[in-house]
């Protein structure tokens, strides 16, 4: 039986999370097999918060807002509003589609077309909030009319103001039916979102990312390449838990490959044991090389601390797996085949009970060779885009 995802009514926030699980299955790298998930999007939201995987592009901080403030829409109220806006996100599909620009990369609706589930404003809710680009935290189009008195005039100026921000730049002439500027942000577009995210999430490193007034190289595989983390505390934590949680990450594949192979559910000659045995030996002397002091006074304690001051729900049992798996590694000398580390994360798979790979062999024979093996980023695709797409903006200035 396949498995289902039902759409129920939820708050933004809650719909946010659910998108954002439903593109992490679509990312073998991203799978969250041991239940961290939580503190890694607390690391997320404390170094790069506004953020999430599902957003491409830093214009669509202005798309969204002109959608709705376009003529054709402000004059509405309620459910009206809002269709009319939806229907210019649609618009804005095609006009992408259809622009000049080399550059498209990111276009939400690329394959889907303009029948796309979830549109921008879906899916950048969140940052248009935190970044203070829309001011009225209700739903779109919630705000009502004046009852009485001048139209026209006074609706634009009393109600659109409140729900956007008032200082957003003009869309550019033919808006959402011509863009042939694409993604390319012109230099006063992106120096006002640059100042909205700046001033909205002080002593982050995303801030630091911006007032830096520099690219971010394309090759920089995490944020601790870019930003020193002497600078800040908690990205020290977010390397140091990247660090190790991946040979965690790399020994419940090799625990699940040891037992595929021992099931005859293996279709090639492949020899996955052996594969994650070498891949988890290299991971533990890499981690010894370059971290083994810092693993040996590393304030957990500490790092709970800052990551349940951004998300107070991180379980117990996660925080109890993380600790031991620490303790453990401190001492070890062989992942692969340490009965202490193997236990930790054979009984850390139990808690999923019948879906566990352990013990259901349909599960084990559904796991595809490679689960959740890719290091702990914290959005940082998403970060170089946005961060790169303002900084291309400012540079036109002086073009």
């Amino acid at each position: 039986m396949p498995s289902l995802i039902a759409w129920l009514d939820s708050t933004p926030a809650e719909q946010k999370a659910a998108r954002e699980l439903i593109a992490m299955f679509n990312d073998k790298e991203s799978r969250d097999e041991l239940g961290i998930g939580p503190i890694r999007d607390a690391f997320s939201d404390l170094l790069f918060p506004g953020t999430s995987v599902l957003q491409t592009r830093a214009r669509y901080y202005l798309f969204i807002p002109w959608c709705y403030m376009a003529n054709n829409v402000t004059r509405q109220a309620g459910p009206t509003h809002r269709t009319k806006g939806r229907a210019n996100e649609r618009a804005l599909i095609k006009a992408l589609h259809g622009s000049s620009s080399q550059d498209k990369a990111g276009l939400i609706g690329a394959r889907a077309g303009v029948n796309v589930r979830n549109l921008p404003s879906d899916i950048y809710w969140t940052g248009m909030l935190r970044y203070g680009v829309r001011e009225h935290r209700g739903s779109i189009g919630a705000l009502t009319l004046p009852s009485s008195g001048a139209e026209g005039a006074t609706e634009l100026t009393q109600r659109s103001p409140a729900e956007w921000n008032r200082t957003v730049p003009p869309a550019p002439q033919g808006f959402p039916d011509r863009v042939e500027e694409a993604f390319a942000m012109t230099a006063e577009e992106a120096s006002w979102l640059k100042e909205r995210i700046v001033t909205s999430t002080q002593d982050t490193v995303l801030a630091h990312l911006l007032e830096q007034d520099q690219p971010i190289a394309q090759d920089s595989l995490a944020p601790w390449y870019a930003v020193s983390e002497s600078k800040f505390e908690e990205l020290h934590h977010a390397r140091m838990f990247s660090s190790v949680m991946q040979g965690a990450a790399l020994l419940y594949n090799l625990l699940i490959a040891e037992r595929f192979q021992e099931h005859g559910l293996a279709e090639d000659d492949s020899d996955r044991p052996a594969e994650f045995r070498e891949r988890l030996t290299e991971w533990h002397q890499e981690l010894r090389a370059t971290s083994e002091g810092a693993l040996r006074t590393w304030d957990l304690e500490r790092m709970w601390v800052i990551t349940k001051g951004s998300n107070p729900n991180i379980q117990r049992r996660a925080q109890e797996f993380v600790n031991s798996w620490v303790n453990g590694l401190r001492t070890a000398t062989d992942t692969a085949d340490d009965s202490v580390l193997r236990a930790l994360v054979e009984e850390r798979e139990k808690r999923k009970g019948a879906q566990s790979r352990l013990k259901n062999e349909k599960m084990l024979a559904a796991w595809s060779g490679e689960s959740g093996t890719g290091r702990l980023t914290y959005r940082w695709g998403t970060v170089k885009t946005i961060v790169n797409d303002i900084q291309n903006g400012l540079d036109r200035a002086g073009a």
